[in-house]
């Protein structure tokens, strides 16, 4: 007897992913004698196995290159994936369906607490009941490792089968190895998440469309400025015709670079204008012209009065994860008599721009503008600027509305 029905491939949400393994649960209950008390210590079990620090915990980030931007996202958003896996948990009355009686259980092996050592271990013919709990302890674990890499994981949809998430195995480990022990890349984050929904992945990819949904950085889709540039946002609909898609950057083998060079204005004397954006897909290509994963590119267009300026979003992107972000002073300072560039003049540049000797790019706090300049501007040097005090010749996104 199986504990799902998610046959050869479904796509479920974390809530029916749980309410399907609460039958693995309510299984291993049973067989270790029944009783709440045996339920509250096998969610208690499960609780320190999801925890990032302890002795118990399946998942350290309590440790080691703690100065990271990328790793700080991924062990807070693993924080809040884990509480959003354990109120499912306590929440659910499962199916209804009857569950297994035993299991062969794929899990690894993960360190039990003494309460459920001694539930499981305690008296003879508990086989099966170590098995039930094993596998569901297994499959939750894999659920919430499978939702790092997303800021609403309640809304991501994973594909399972028959075994669950197992087909995750090898995946999981490549990716929590690399987090655990290396600056991880954002190219990295975003493999493991379309392997996790679309069951497939294209090598380098940003973001990528499946199912009726797109995938990408929140601020791609409308998000803060100044809120995640490593995890992945999702939005109902549709950017590309193929039902699945992976969204890499556009190639820079060739292009040119420029030196801003254009007069600098007085900051008081350059104008914000509102202007409008949209993202426009390149064709499908695919690596070496073979079968393989549908891969395009995606240019980020703003515009205004009938001008247009295109950047290529992953680079946008790649500008947004490398700007710094200075920790904001208790009084915001201004910038002086550093001098001020219009963001059309680094739009209308050729290439990338690199700004020598810095400045203030005022951008009334539009994200589209600002996401355009950064796809533009030579990464190294580049500010979100909010009134932090910065030194150096540094180039100031202005950022504030």
């Amino acid at each position: 007897m199986t504990w799902n029905d998610f046959a050869a491939g479904r796509a479920v949400d974390p809530a029916a992913f749980v309410a399907a393994a609460h039958a693995l649960l309510e299984s291993a209950v049973a067989a270790a004698g029944g009783g709440e008390a045996a339920r509250a210590d096998f969610v208690a079990g499960l609780e320190a196995s999801l925890a990032t620090s302890g002795p118990y915990a399946t998942l350290r980030l309590d440790a080691g290159l703690a100065d990271q931007g990328v790793r700080g996202e991924l062990r807070d958003n693993a924080i809040a994936v884990s509480e959003v896996v354990l109120d499912l948990v306590r929440s659910t009355s499962g199916t209804g369906t009857p569950g297994p009686l035993d299991i062969h259980s794929n899990c690894v092996g993960y360190a039990w607490i003494p309460p459920v050592v001694e539930r499981l271990i305690g008296e003879p013919g508990l086989h099966a009941a170590r098995n039930l709990y094993n596998e569901w302890l297994w499959q939750l674990v894999l659920l919430r490792d499978a939702l790092i890499p997303f800021t609403d994981p309640s809304r991501v949809r994973l594909l399972a089968d028959a075994d669950g998430l197992t087909r995750l195995r090898d995946a999981r480990d490549w990716f929590t190895v690399q987090l655990m022990t290396r600056r991880i890349p954002h190219a990295a984050i975003v493999r493991f998440a379309a392997e996790a929904v679309t069951g497939g992945y294209a090598e380098g990819a940003y973001g990528f469309q499946h199912g009726g949904t797109v995938v990408l950085p929140p601020v791609a889709l409308d998000g803060d400025l100044l809120g995640p540039a490593y995890l992945l946002g999702l939005r109902e609909g549709t950017l590309v015709a193929e039902d699945t898609a992976y969204f890499v950057q556009g190639q820079e083998d060739g292009e040119t670079a420029s030196t801003l060079s254009v007069p600098a204005r007085a900051i008081g004397d350059v104008e914000v204008v509102g202007l409008t954006d949209r993202l426009v897909p390149g064709p499908p290509v695919n690596p070496s012209g073979a079968a393989g994963p549908v891969v395009r590119t995606l240019s980020l267009v703003v515009g205004f009065d009938g001008h247009e300026w295109t950047t290529d979003l992953g680079r946008a992107l790649r500008g947004h994860r490398y700007a710094a972000r200075p920790a904001a002073a208790e009084a915001t300072t201004e910038p002086g008599d550093a001098a001020a560039w219009p963001g059309c003049a680094v739009l209308r540049q050729d290439g990338q721009v690199a700004v020598p000797d810095g400045g203030v790019i005022p951008t009334g706090g539009q994200r589209a503008l600002t996401l355009a300049l950064l796809g533009r501007l030579r990464p190294g040097n580049v500010v979100l600027y909010t009134g932090q005090a910065v030194g150096g010749q540094r180039v100031l996104l202005d950022i504030r509305g």
